[in-house]
């Protein structure tokens, strides 16, 4: 027996809906609580994950952390800067755009600028290397973080 669910599921709180619809449909209870506590891991974790990202972007690119913390745009450097963090954010961790917002203080649709912003840069050679070695560095960063756990 198949039950559609009509529309698009936007938020979270539509996806524990539309299973606890199909619980009720299949006369069973539905244990929503796992999904609850896993969700919040996730987002702590994503959090501490964009957190290091901003340290390891003052640290590469030699710019203090509370500018590219700052609720403000900042310069366009500092701008350019917190778009790289969060292009690498969103790519190597599949965080999506606005699990990545939260971590940056930013808007989701910001985030989304920014990643087709980088996406446009990386065609010019010497701006790709440098997304690349960060990257590369963010790979090291948290591979090391793994290891030591």
């Amino acid at each position: 027996m198949s039950f559609q669910i009509s529309g698009v599921i936007r938020v979270q709180a539509e996806a524990y809906q539309a299973l606890e619809m199909i619980a009720a449909r299949q006369i069973r209870p539905v244990r929503l609580d796992n999904l609850k506590k896993r969700s919040t891991r996730f987002k702590k974790n994503a959090l501490e994950i964009c957190d290091g990202v901003l340290d390891l972007l003052s640290d590469a690119f030699g710019v203090c952390g509370s500018e590219l913390r700052n609720s403000v745009r900042g310069t366009k450097e500092i701008a350019r800067i917190r778009q790289i963090g969060m292009y690498v954010a969103h790519t190597m961790f599949s965080m999506p755009m606005t699990t990545v917002a939260l971590g940056f203080g930013r808007d989701r649709s910001t985030v989304m600028y920014a990643c087709h912003q980088i996406e446009n840069l990386r065609d010019d050679e010497e701006f790709d290397q440098i997304v690349l070695s960060f990257e590369r560095i963010v790979a090291t960063a948290f591979a090391m973080q793994r290891r030591a756990k």
